[in-house]
Parts: C-alpha cells; sequence; structure tokens
C-alpha cells in the first residue's frame, strides 16, 4: 500500500500495482491514465522498447503523480519466441513489494513465470491476463499442465473475452478465479450511424500490416471487383509494417487505393473512415475489430476464430453486425461476399452500422479502465 497525504491532511492509502507490458500501444494508454486519473491506485508501468519495422509505434509516457514509469531492456534467450525476459522486473519486485501485479500471461516469457513464482513467494498478487487455450482446437496433456500451473499461481486470470474463459473453465474448479473484461478500447472521436448513408464506396483498413493479414488479398480482390464488375470500390489503409513498401508500391498503380501508413491521430483516422461502407480484414485481426466499430464500421472477416491474433472478432455477429466467410485470406470468398454487399440497400448495410456501433457502445459500459479497476478490487 502506498500512504499519502491528502490536502486536508488525513492519510490516503492506495493499492500498489505494477502493471508489466512488452511495449506501450495507443490502445492502453488511454486506459492506464484513467486509472492514475481515478486516484484509485498507485501505478508502476513497467514497460519495454517498441521494435521498429514491425508497424506497432512509438507512444510515450503520460506525467501523472501516481504513475511510475520504469522502461526496461527485453532479451531473448533462446531465439524470438522462446524465452523472452524483461530484465530487473524481478528485482523491482522483490525490492518494492507491491500489493499486485498485472501481466500479460504468456507463457513462452520467462519473466510472466519469474512474476508467477515471486508473487507466491512474497504473496504479491497476480493477475494474469490473456488469451488462455481459445486458439487451441486440441489441448495435450503439456498445456493443460501448464495452464492449470499458471491458474494456481495466479490470483486472477483475466480472459479477453467469454470464448477465452470457456476455454480455461475446463482446467479449474473455482470458476471465480476467470473474469472476463472484454478488451475494448475508447475512442474520443467516434462515429455514429446517423453519419452514415450504408452507400459509401470506401472499405476500410485499419491495423498492422504484415504477412498473415491479408491486406495483400484485399488489394487484389477491390482490384478484381472493379475491374470486373465497374463497382468504383475506394480502399484505405491505416497501419504501418513489414508490407507498408508493398502496398506503397500499389498505390502508383491503382487511384483507388489509398494507404495512409501509421496514423495515431483518433481525429484523422475518423475522417478517413466516413467514406467507407465497413472494414475488412481478410486474415487476422484483434482490437481493430472494436476499433472499427467505434466508427459505425461492421467488419467483414473470416468465421476460424482461432486463427485470428486475437479473441476480439467474437464480438461479429453474422449479418447482425458484420460478416463472415468461411475461411481466412479466400480471394474468392471476400470477392463474392463484397460483390454481394456492394449491391445491398443502403438501408439494409445502414442498420448493420447502427449495430455494430451499438456493439462498440455495450463494450464500453462501464468504462474499460473501470472495470480493470474493479478487477483490482481498487
Amino acid at each position: 500500500m502506498i500512504r499519502l497525504k491528502s490536502i486536508y491532511g488525513e492519510n490516503i492509502i492506495l493499492k500498489h500495482v505494477v502493471f508489466v507490458y512488452p511495449v506501450l500501444t495507443s490502445y492502453i494508454l488511454p486506459v492506464l491514465y484513467n486509472i492514475a486519473q481515478s486516484g484509485r491506485l498507485s501505478l508502476d508501468i513497467i514497460y519495454g522498447k517498441t521494435p521498429s519495422g514491425e508497424g506497432l509505434g512509438e507512444h510515450l509516457p503520460f506525467t501523472h503523480p501516481n504513475a511510475h514509469w520504469i522502461q526496461v531492456e527485453a532479451r531473448s534467450s533462446f531465439g524470438e519466441k522462446i524465452g523472452i525476459h524483461q530484465k530487473g522486473i524481478l528485482g523491482y519486485l522483490i525490492k518494492t513489494r507491491p500489493d499486485a501485479v498485472w501481466i500479460g500471461a504468456n507463457p513462452r516469457s520467462i519473466s510472466f513465470w519469474g512474476v508467477l513464482i515471486v508473487g507466491r513467494l512474497l504473496g504479491i498478487q497476480v493477475y494474469a491476463r490473456g488469451h488462455g487455450l481459445f486458439k487451441k482446437e486440441h489441448v495435450g496433456i503439456h498445456y493443460r499442465l501448464m495452464y492449470k500451473i499458471i491458474l494456481l499461481l495466479s490470483q486472477t486470470y483475466v480472459c479477453y473475452t467469454p470464448l477465452v474463459q470457456k476455454s480455461l473453465m475446463p482446467l479449474i474448479k473455482d470458476h471465480k478465479k476467470l473474469v472476463v473484461d472484454f478488451n475494448t478500447m475508447h475512442n474520443q472521436y467516434p462515429v455514429s450511424p446517423e453519419e452514415k448513408t450504408g452507400k459509401e464506396g470506401g472499405i476500410f483498413y485499419i491495423g498492422r500490416v504484415r504477412s498473415g493479414c491479408g491486406v495483400n488479398v484485399l488489394i487484389e480482390t477491390v482490384l478484381h471487383l472493379n475491374q470486373k464488375y465497374n463497382l468504383g470500390i475506394e480502399l484505405h489503409i491505416i497501419g504501418d509494417g513489414p508490407l507498408g513498401s508493398y502496398i506503397r508500391q500499389q498505390t502508383q498503380k491503382y487511384p483507388w487505393l489509398h494507404y495512409y501508413g501509421e496514423v495515431y491521430d483518433q481525429k484523422l483516422i475518423s475522417e478517413i473512415s466516413r467514406s467507407c461502407r465497413l472494414g475488412c480484414v481478410p486474415g487476422f485481426m484483434g482490437l481493430n475489430v472494436v476499433h472499427m466499430m467505434s466508427l459505425s464500421l461492421p467488419v467483414l472477416t473470416h468465421r476460424q476464430l482461432p486463427q485470428h491474433v486475437g479473441p476480439e472478432p467474437e464480438y461479429i455477429q453474422d449479418k447482425i453486425n458484420g460478416w463472415f466467410i468461411e475461411n481466412p485470406n479466400d480471394g474468392a470468398l471476400l470477392a463474392a461476399a463484397l460483390k454481394e454487399l456492394w449491391q445491398t440497400p443502403g438501408e439494409k448495410i445502414n442498420l448493420i452500422q447502427a449495430n455494430a456501433y451499438q456493439t462498440y457502445g455495450k463494450l464500453n459500459i462501464p468504462p474499460f479502465h473501470e472495470r480493470l479497476l474493479q478487477i483490482l478490487g481498487a
């Protein structure tokens, strides 16, 4: 606990929580700020350096008396995917003895396992937050044992969505240890469905542009539809990453392709989205589902949830607030779906736009930071 003096002189005791992140993202910073601003926690935020060329962006810490920032070096002892270690975390916990730690449940991270063990030895509550086993169609003995240990050592396992919670319930008797926070984001510049018509001529993509995201399939599909059916679709892409140079090359060929690169200005993103009828990511996606919904953009993606980068596509209901094709990065299925949607009356599309926006609204009641404070008992 942290003891502070109020302006009236009496003692105020704040729960001391350490938040651990591999990198800072544009989505998490407003959440952390609101937690600090609430005055109900004293935050230490440990974070790593942002790798270049991955489209993650460089995001700077904010200044607040309730937030203390510590940047640490990340190392990988056994290659890029195994043995990730954020230097100095365990020593910091031993030195400061916080009340709790909030950390991503990454089984490939040595730091994560170290935090679980140190937390148990020192009586520090560990709130492990992650995807659980939702990506595993068949859970072997190794994974069952590993997650049983994670659940045993954690104070609470915080699940991104109900699907994540469901994947872990067979492994634990005390289901109260599994809580759902409904992973979401807050958009300061949302676009309401009243500002849409359902007849917009654009498709919107936002997210990192890397192998598997399907942005190349999306470009090829729009090219095919425009050439064969003269649909006049405009494609707007926001995001950076390894495929950024490829997209820039394509913009030289096609006047209907608009690439903005890395953009984090929420107002500008909202303005770009206004000319779009829907959002589309043929490959994997995660929290960008919610971002699109906040712009009254129903999302078209594939229904193979374990093949997405995160479980957030679970929020999509086919033909209600978005649409599914069967398989990821299937150009033929994508073309058929987009052609049908471009022939659907605007009023019908506008209804689905309204449903997408309504889903975004429900995900933010109560606000995300408030849900996290409740989980932490603050």
